[in-house]
């Protein structure tokens, strides 16, 4: 028996509507990997962001350890150097020895150029 063009016609149209439903499926199943692994909580995206802020915070953890550093021996300096100590003194607090005199310098400061209309 030989079919109709009618019958050909039907599944044609069958296997198009079978393939836009496997087309229509894919896309949406990519959409919701998009969605899920990319741009989600816990997607690709995220995770760049998280590991970046991660080794933003490992340096900043350095440089803090760094100026620990500094300020411990900053600390032991002034616990045990007496001429660390008067210079401090003399540089920040303008303090003297008997019989020194203290200078302040005031520097001039310049003349803005320029014209007003």
């Amino acid at each position: 028996m030989r079919r109709s063009v009618p019958d050909k016609k039907k599944s044609r149209d069958a296997n198009n509507v079978q393939r836009l439903y496997w087309i229509l499926g894919s896309i949406a199943a990519l959409t919701i990997f998009i969605i899920m692994f990319v741009i989600g909580d816990y997607g690709l995206y995220q995770i760049y962001l998280l590991h970046k802020e991660k080794s933003q915070i490992e340096n900043h953890m350095v440089d803090l350890s760094i100026e620990q550093d500094s300020l411990k021996a900053e600390r032991v300096r002034l616990e045990s150097d007496v001429q660390y100590i008067e210079k401090l003194a003399r540089e920040r607090y303008r303090m003297a020895k008997k019989g020194e005199k203290v200078f302040r310098i005031i520097e001039k400061s310049e003349p803005k150029t320029g014209s007003t209309l």
